[in-house]
């Protein structure tokens, strides 16, 4: 199959390209399709004529999206518009990437692909459009939402807390906001058993992320434990959320179900921390 994958030097479009090799992949970068270009974007669907489009290009800088929020629903909701345009002209599958910040985390469980949005800052509120204007579009369309997510490239977590532990005797680390951990590794390894089993019926919102949750604080206890064990754990202190100032307000729950995806695409999930475990970032 031809497929066509936008962002391929952010954490999962380079995990897509390493784990999709059985197929023809085109891959996109900022250098080759600017996703601010919407003719551009066109252009370059209309050349390669693929057969399936797979975008987890997105603006992902929570804090600065807040100021500049023109660019953010510039990248996150006009591109992936275009996007499901030339797909349904095409009549062929997109799979686009969202994110758990479509909700403002006041749940007390965790988010159904049902539960409605409501972001509390411009990144989520960019992502939400986003979903909503390809969903406007119609055709085989399935939005993705995954949460913190973290590999071995790029700015995340896991690379930040690991730096960190090193340069620093003592950590600390918001306790009371929750997600689900996600390797763009596992997100790959997924969407590679998923991509076969892709039809008419099944077109949809999905939370893709792996069974379980934890703080930031535990997972970053998580991190340390495996990647610099001569850091003192009891100097890795737990904070609340108003102790750590940020340009944008974060939910508190980030926790996403993945019962239906579970169920409806036939997968076995392992738990975020096994996920971890096996090195595989």
């Amino acid at each position: 199959m031809k497929i066509l994958i936008t962002g391929v030097n952010g954490q999962v479009g380079h995990a897509l390209m390493h784990e999709l090799t059985e197929h023809e992949l085109i891959g996109l970068t900022r250098q080759n399709c600017d996703l601010t270009n919407l003719d551009q974007i066109r252009q370059v669907i209309d050349q390669h004529q693929p057969e399936l489009i797979i975008n987890p290009a997105a603006y992902t800088k929570v804090d600065q999206a807040e100021d500049e929020p023109e660019l953010a629903f510039q990248i996150n909701r006009d591109a992936p518009k275009v996007m499901a345009a030339k797909a349904r002209e095409y009549n062929i599958p997109l799979i686009h990437f969202s994110t758990d910040y479509v909700f403002d985390g006041k749940k007390n469980e965790a988010y159904l692909e049902s539960d409605p949005t409501h972001p509390l800052g411009v990144y989520g509120k960019s992502k939400c459009a986003g979903e909503e204007a390809i969903q406007a579009v119609g055709g085989q369309i399935y939005i993705f939402r995954t949460s913190w997510v973290y590999s071995t490239i790029g700015h995340n977590f896991y690379l930040t807390i690991k730096r960190l532990s090193q340069e620093r005797d003592e950590l600390k680390v918001v306790a009371d906001q929750f997600g689900v951990p996600t390797s763009s590794h596992f997100i790959a390894e997924q969407i590679k058993i998923i991509i076969p089993r892709l039809n008419q019926n099944n077109s949809d919102i999905y939370h893709l992320v792996p069974d379980g949750s934890c703080s930031w604080y535990d997972f970053a206890k998580e991190i340390i434990s495996q990647t610099n064990p001569r850091f003192n754990l009891d100097n890795l202190h737990r904070i609340e959320t108003h102790e750590f100032l940020t340009n944008a307000r974060r939910p508190k729950n980030n926790i996403l179900n993945n019962k239906k995806i579970k169920n409806e695409l036939s997968l076995k999930i392992k738990s975020w921390k096994d996920i971890f475990s096996e090195k595989k970032k």
